[in-house]
């Protein structure tokens, strides 16, 4: 506390009566505009001053509080002081004024001009915070790409975020409103607007309702320019179909081109007086043959990448059937396949060693009119494929290795198995039974 009096036994009768008010006060006195100024840092919590003195008043010590910018509490105590004196020092920003004679309030004067003080200290912080916010708030705003306003229940715009009129003309096309009002719930829309220099812009806008302090109800909205993220994306969508496109000519012209030369050894094999020589161009073609119509079923399939390869087992195994010309009810073909989807590097092997396999059991398993089946399995569990050819034929001949490999259709199977990381076991016991063991080199 500090008390502007030029009188000691005054401040100490000041002192006394906060005493007697409850306070426990640390006070000085001063006198002179010098020693007032020098015990204003830090500031005191309260002043006490006479209204004259000799080399000071109240009413300078007020306006020095006023050229520093100090809202500290002061009151003033003089011996005699007239009504209009009062008056006056009260709108110079006294807190309170009262006489020497009547101390009895002095300490109730401090209490309320303590109390005064503080919440006029807490509304200039909470106004100095909200205006920090408010700059905060503007400046983001000012500065975000994405378009931002706020819309009454009329449709009303009564904030944008972006000076300029595009801004508004943009704000106002985006006419999705109604159902966010309707439902209260929140959207995301695309729209098309038309900029002032009539541009056609796609704009993502995400709705919400909210309520303002006078709780009216109020609908925010934040949009986003995609325009080129969507003329990207209709970019890639046809370079991707005419990448499609391209991909299925080429298998097209591929398996059109190797039916071409299956044909072709079909028709050198019929020239050939050689039975050997003959048979192998047969084989030739059947080899052919098979990759050809793994590109034809490529081509029909409408993910260029991969293709079922049990639908592909399925013609492969009844084409050669047919291709030998082996006689109805006598040997039949059965099958057990998983859908196993495959990608063209594991295709082609698979398929060629199905070819050979098949094949194998067609001309070995059933001499004359021996009867039989030919079973071709599938499975597939978790990434690990496993693909079966089992006959029960004559299997091999005695004494023959189970894992012998010096035909060439074997010597085939045996390089193809190992070009798909996978292992090739055959077992002869009432028949025959290949069984090839890979891992899919495409995620499932």
């Amino acid at each position: 506390m500090l008390i502007l009096e030029d009188r000691p036994e005054d401040a100490e009768l000041i002192a006394d009566e906060l005493r007697r008010s409850g306070f426990e006060p640390q006070w000085e006195r001063v006198e002179t505009e010098p020693t007032f100024l020098a015990r204003l840092a830090p500031p005191p919590d309260v002043i006490l001053a006479d209204y004259s003195m000799p080399e000071m008043d109240a009413g300078r010590a007020l306006s020095l509080l006023q050229e520093r910018a100090l809202r500290i509490p002061f009151i003033v105590v003089s011996g005699t002081i007239g009504e209009d004196v009062a008056v006056s020092v009260m709108r110079q920003g006294a807190a309170d004024f009262l006489l020497k004679d009547r101390m009895g309030r002095l300490g109730s004067a401090v209490k309320r001009a303590l109390v005064e003080n503080a919440l006029r200290a807490e509304r200039t912080l909470a106004e100095n915070q909200l205006q920090a916010s408010e700059v905060r708030f503007h400046a983001f705003m000012r500065y975000n790409p994405a378009l931002a306003f706020i819309k009454d229940e009329s449709g009303r715009i009564i904030y944008v975020n972006h000076a300029g009129d595009d801004a508004e003309v943009i704000a106002t096309q985006l006419r999705g409103d109604a159902p966010v009002f309707e439902t209260g719930e929140r959207l995301r829309t695309i729209e098309e607007v038309t900029t002032l220099g009539g541009q056609m812009r796609q704009m993502l806008c995400f709705r919400f309702l909210f309520s303002d302090a006078a709780e009216r109800c109020l609908m925010g909205g934040v949009a986003v320019d995609i325009t080129e993220q969507k003329t990207a994306e209709r970019a890639l969508s046809e370079a991707l179909a005419a990448k499609d496109v391209l991909l299925k000519e080429v298998h097209h012209r591929v398996k059109n081109n190797l039916q071409t030369i299956s044909s072709l050894l079909h028709m050198q094999a019929d020239l050939l007086p050689d039975l050997a020589a003959r048979q192998a161009l047969r084989d030739a073609q059947r080899r052919i043959h098979s990759m050809a119509m793994i590109h034809e079923q490529v081509y029909g399939h409408r993910d260029g990448d991969t293709t079922d390869f049990g639908e592909y087992a399925t013609r492969l195994s009844r084409f050669l059937f047919d291709s030998f010309g082996i006689q109805a009810g006598r040997v039949r073909l059965r099958f057990e396949l998983d859908p196993v989807s495959l990608a063209m590097d594991q295709m082609i092997p698979c398929g060629l060693i199905l070819n050979e396999l098949v094949t194998n059991s067609l001309k070995y398993a059933f001499p004359g009119d021996r009867a039989g089946v030919i079973l071709v399995s599938l499975r597939c569990e978790g990434r690990i494929v496993t693909m079966e050819v089992a006959d029960d034929g004559v299997g091999l001949p005695p004494g023959g290795d189970a894992g012998c490999s010096e035909s060439l259709g074997m010597r085939i199977v045996d390089l193809l198995a190992r070009q798909l990381g996978g292992r090739l076991d055959r077992q002869s016991s009432g028949g025959l039974r290949s069984i090839v063991t890979f891992t899919l080199s495409i995620e499932v």
